[in-house]
């Protein structure tokens, strides 16, 4: 005769396994959807079309040769990093707060309310 708690021991690790299995099945389909390579897309112009200005500004700047623009180009980078981080900061708050619920205990409410 088999041992029941052999058979709930195996059938834990058989619910878990195809637990696992499944998670990885549904990552790598959200990877390869077609919305996040069209966010990659997006994402990947977006830092070209950046680095392209930066590189237009640093053209400009340097042709312009005026004593007063160093330090306040930099003054400027500053401040834009700073909101930059600030905003990223925010953003991570409102996943962090999805995540855990508005009252931080990990429930999220049912109401679809927030």
């Amino acid at each position: 005769m088999t041992d029941p708690r052999e058979t709930d021991t195996r059938r834990v690790v058989d619910e878990l396994r195809d637990l696992g299995r499944q998670l990885g099945e549904t990552l790598d389909a959200a990877w390869k959807s077609e919305e996040r390579k069209e966010a990659q897309r997006e994402l990947r112009a977006g830092a070209r079309a950046f680095a392209e200005e930066i590189e237009r500004a640093w053209g400009q700047a340097r042709s312009a040769r005026t004593p007063e623009l160093g330090p306040k180009a930099r003054r400027s980078a500053v401040e834009a990093l700073r909101w930059m981080s600030a905003e990223l900061e925010s953003l991570a708050d409102r996943f962090t707060l999805a995540d855990t619920g508005p009252d931080g205990s990990g429930a999220t409410r049912r109401d679809g309310a927030s």
